[in-house]
């Protein structure tokens, strides 16, 4: 990529799951939205399996669908998401040295960190912190397999990579306002088929992990429990969800609320965790909800008190992200192009796209 530096691209950002694929371009002036253009379009079965591209030649032909859907794509070059399940962030302590020495030492303080050999996988760092004596260091590692394939994908259209990052950082970038810089924020992000959990401190996201149980679970929960076909509990699911005000809103809750728990459960033990090993004792103040399943209506409520109940700590906030949170209303005060409602399962391809506006190759 080295043709590119000093210049400035327009890229679009693509983010791929094992369900979908989503593309966003933003336009901004003076930090001010002018236009965005967005599309979802479902992926096919048996084209990414448990997060490995499985047959590239449909995945192309479907990031392809996705950009004739947005229209207004004209770039080549792209930003490009890598899942959370292929990646690890780890923060890594070493003794202070000159910067050229540090990528090389990386994979010794590496190796024993990870499930994979450091041989097979791509890293990327960036300074933290450092003392008179040592270095912290935010390290990203993901897997060559999957880069690999996805670049050639990328390729097979006349596609140009310019950057590649885990989701979490993207979703990060999109939900972190300038207010929450200086806070510790648990993003949890209810997709389709997981749930991803980002812990951001201090602006950095410092951890992720995610759960094979989301929004899927909970309309096939639903399915099975008032015998409907999979695609009216789906529907369902988002008009109705928690709430009790229809004849079948306690059988709804019923059969999402095990699932949720299971969810909720994971995010106290991911705050535990955090908690008890922050070197800083910083502490978690506010839970950020996104993904498309963050919208089943009373799931953040139900969060906010099951999170809160008997905790003996201070009330931990819990809100709905806004992913338009680091863009500035439209110029000539037009509406957003998407509701807040529906933005939320598109927070990730938008961190893509903000990093895509004016990206500059180093």
């Amino acid at each position: 990529m080295g043709i590119f530096i000093g210049k400035k691209i327009q890229a679009f950002g693509l983010d791929i799951s094992d369900s979908s694929v989503k593309v966003a371009q933003l336009s901004t002036h003076n930090n001010h939205l002018q236009s965005a253009v967005f599309a979802d379009v479902p992926l096919l079965d048996k084209v990414i399996v448990n997060h490995m591209i499985i047959n590239e030649e449909r995945l192309a032909g479907t990031i392809m669908k996705a950009i004739q859907t947005a229209k207004s794509i004209k770039t080549k070059y792209v930003v490009c998401s890598v899942p959370e399940a292929k990646s690890f962030v780890r923060l890594v302590n070493i003794p202070k040295m000159p910067l050229s020495e540090i990528e090389g030492a990386i994979p010794f303080e590496l190796e024993q960190d990870i499930p994979i050999p450091v041989d097979q996988v791509y890293l990327d760092w960036q300074i933290l912190g450092e003392t008179s004596e040592n270095l912290q260091l935010l390290v990203t590692a993901s897997s060559k397999d999957y880069i690999d394939s996805l670049v050639d994908t990328l390729h097979s259209i006349k596609l140009i990579p310019v950057a590649m990052e885990i989701g979490a950082q993207a979703t990060a970038r999109a939900l972190i306002g300038a207010d929450q810089q200086s806070k510790s924020v648990l993003i949890v992000d209810i997709g389709a088929q997981q749930t991803s959990f980002i812990i951001v401190d201090q602006g950095a996201p410092l951890y992720t992990s995610s759960l094979p149980v989301a929004g899927n679970a909970f309309s096939d929960s639903i399915a099975r429990s008032l015998n409907l076909p999979f695609p009216q509990a789906d529907k369902l699911k988002l008009t109705t969800g928690l709430l009790m005000q229809t004849e079948q809103g306690e059988s709804m809750r019923h059969a999402i609320l095990p699932i949720l728990d299971s969810i909720i459960d994971e995010i106290k033990n991911i705050i535990k965790f955090f908690e008890d090993h922050s070197q800083a004792h910083h502490t978690i103040q506010t839970i950020l909800l996104c993904g498309g399943s963050s919208r089943v209506p009373g799931v953040m409520e139900y969060i906010g008190t099951r999170i809160n109940l008997g905790s003996g700590k201070t009330q931990l906030s819990v809100n709905v992200g806004d992913p338009w949170s680091n863009i500035g209303a439209p110029a000539a005060k037009q509406p957003m192009p998407l509701t807040r409602d529906k933005v939320l399962g598109y927070s990730t391809v938008i961190g893509l796209s903000l990093r895509g506006v004016a990206y500059e190759a180093e």
